[in-house]
């Protein structure tokens, strides 16, 4: 029995995307082509790997043990190939983002680039998604990762979109706040930007706010909230045991999605940018959001 990578790499991308036709867009392939691997696949191992459960594509248990040897052969595979390719590419790319992108999937991605382009250096800056844009805007960074709720219309026409996320009112379990009080606000400071649409939100509806605690850091906020402190904005992935969405709010004063892009600085059309900004659209709007 052989198995070869790419029928792999399809493979894992049909139970990532669930279908065939999301995994053949990620892979630039047809469906045709995807279907068929699978097929081959199946049959070389001579068993079923994915079963149909009403909308879902679930891997059958052989194809779950399957998936879990995929997962390190192709990133064995992978890290082969990126040791061994190497660019001629110099320079300087100045990278910003969140802390939330830093602290995942960030630096496999950088780290994984430098093995590719070792003549790159990049220079990494950490900070609030408003900061960040500002960075871009006055020149002192030429690439972001970047949360943002504009109007897709509204936004430069060569942003990337890596992936939507939720936002959700919580609070911690024994807390009960209602739109009477004066809602406690726990927030990531002035330069994050949940905090200006939270307050404009509970304003128009004449709920009082005041701002309980500020930090920047996710593991503060998340602390804070199951604490008791206060009322914030999460993406709903930061969301923990120890919280509950706040149904009043979430009912009368839904929250618009976030958008984490790749945002370029006007001019920024480099090699060295735009092979970063090529090897960040493909690693993390492949992967999704980081967990």
């Amino acid at each position: 029995m052989r198995l070869d990578v790419e029928s792999l790499r399809a493979f894992r991308a049909v139970v990532d995307e669930q279908g065939f036709t999301p995994a053949a867009a990620r892979l630039g392939l047809t469906q045709s082509a995807v279907s068929w691997k699978i097929k081959r696949l199946e049959e070389r191992v001579d068993r079923p790997l994915l079963l149909r459960d009403g909308s879902r594509l679930e891997p059958t248990p052989d194809g779950h043990d399957l998936l879990a040897h995929a997962e390190r052969i192709l990133a064995a595979h992978d890290a082969a190939v990126d040791g061994l390719r190497r660019s001629e590419l110099t320079g300087v790319v100045r990278l910003g983002c969140n802390e939330e992108v830093a602290a995942t999937a960030l630096a496999d991605v950088v780290a994984r680039f430098g093995r590719t382009h070792p003549d790159v250096r990049v220079a990494i800056r950490v900070e609030q998604s408003f900061d960040v844009a500002d960075w871009l805007d006055d020149g002192s960074i030429d690439l972001a990762v970047v949360q943002t709720v504009e109007d897709p219309a509204t936004r430069p026409a060569d942003d990337l979109l890596l992936w939507t996320d939720e936002q959700a009112w919580v609070h911690a379990d024994h807390l009960r706040p209602g739109p009477d009080d004066d809602v406690p606000l726990i927030s990531f400071g002035d330069r994050c930007i949940y905090l200006p649409t939270a307050r404009r939100l509970l304003a128009d509806l004449g709920v009082t706010t005041h701002v309980a605690l500020e930090c920047p850091s996710i593991v503060g906020v998340q602390a804070a909230v199951a604490a008791g402190l206060g009322v914030a904005v999460l993406n709903g992935r930061n969301v923990v045991d120890g919280m509950r969405r706040w149904a009043w709010a979430q009912a009368e004063a839904p929250l618009p999605p976030v958008d984490y892009v790749i945002r370029r600085r006007p001019g920024a059309d480099d090699e060295p940018t735009d092979a970063l900004r090529a090897e960040l659209h493909r690693a993390l709007s492949t992967n999704g959001a980081p967990t």
